[in-house]
Formats: structure tokens, C-alpha cells, sequence
């Protein structure tokens, strides 16, 4: 699946609700991104896990190959490779940088080999407080640019997807994955 074809599933599948509503533009971009992860062979959790030891809910995470969750939805922290927070179209306030970083930090504190990942599928072009590599000090994805304009919005690929794919399957010790 290529990162097109992602966006024009997610922007379906929010039209197709109806309604503008943020949780579920959130929750159908992970479900849509963990899908399209597996055709490229790196299998993610399901949606809003957690991880022993620590109260945060994870977006996804990508385990050891074979762990089966506690309840469906626990994960030691000696099993999870990868945790990944997703974004929808990015963050609004400066804190929310901060707030990830404090939420990777403690991740790291429980297992400092988890390697923890931050993706949005699109952020406005510009915005002073976009998520990135640098400002959050996690390796930071944005797969699409867009203008300001919700009536006509453009989106300009970033070129992220790619390395998105290749990073995650080297993190989740699949490579090669075809």
C-alpha cells in the first residue's frame, strides 16, 4: 500500500461517518495505518494498549514475534520492539510535544530498548509546532503536508512513508520483508 492510497482510505473512511469528529479521524488513521503495516509485513497490536508498569495508553505497539497480551491488551515491557503514537493531522499546542516526550521518556525508563515512534498523517505546511524528530527527540514521521484550506485541501507528500516502512521493519527485526 503506498502512503496515497493510505490517505485516501482514512479521508473515506471519515467521510463515510458523517460527522467531523476527532477520535474517530484518530482511531480509523491507526487502524488504517496498523492494516496497511501488515501488508508490508510488520504486524502492530491493536489499538490503545498498554504496557506493564505503566499508565499510559499506547496507540500501537509492535511486540516479539508470538506474545499474546494479558487480557488482550497488556504487554510486558521486555516483549514490546516498537511504540508508536499517531496522529491524525498532527498537534495543536506546543505542550503536546512535551506531553509525547514525557510519555516515550517513561517508556524508555521501563525498557530503554523500545524504540519509540511518533507518525501523523498530515500536518499543516508550516505550523510553528509540528512534531519532529528534532523538537521531540524520537524519530518523528509526517506523511503529508497540507494548506490551510479544509474546503480544497491540497496534500503534499513528504517522502516519509517509505522510511516510515523501512525503519519499522528493521526496528521489528523483519527485514527483509519484501
Amino acid at each position: 500500500m503506498t502512503d496515497h492510497e493510505l490517505l485516501g482510505l482514512i479521508n473515506t473512511a471519515k467521510k463515510d461517518f458523517g460527522h467531523k469528529c476527532s477520535k474517530y479521524a484518530g482511531a480509523v488513521c491507526a487502524e488504517l495505518l496498523k492494516h496497511s503495516l501488515s501488508r508490508h509485513g510488520v504486524t502492530a497490536s491493536a489499538r490503545d494498549v498498554f504496557i506493564d508498569g505503566i499508565p499510559i495508553e499506547v496507540d500501537l505497539l509492535i511486540a516479539r514475534e508470538g506474545v499474546e497480551p494479558k487480557h488482550g491488551l497488556l504487554y510486558r515491557p521486555e516483549d514490546v520492539r516498537v511504540v508508536l503514537e499517531i496522529k491524525n493531522s498532527g498537534v495543536f499546542e506546543l505542550s503536546a510535544i512535551s506531553r509525547i516526550r514525557h510519555n516515550f521518556d517513561a517508556v524508555r525508563d521501563k525498557n530503554p530498548k523500545i524504540t519509540c515512534v511518533y507518525v501523523t498523517l498530515a500536518e499543516l505546511k508550516g505550523y510553528k509546532y509540528a512534531v519532529t524528530t528534532e523538537a521531540l527527540g524520537y524519530p518523528a514521521y509526517t506523511l503529508f503536508l497540507y494548506n490551510s484550506s479544509q474546503k480544497n485541501r491540497k496534500y503534499e507528500v513528504t517522502g516519509h512513508w517509505d522510511n516510515l516502512i523501512h525503519d519499522l521493519q528493521q526496528m521489528a527485526g523483519c527485514v527483509p520483508c519484501g
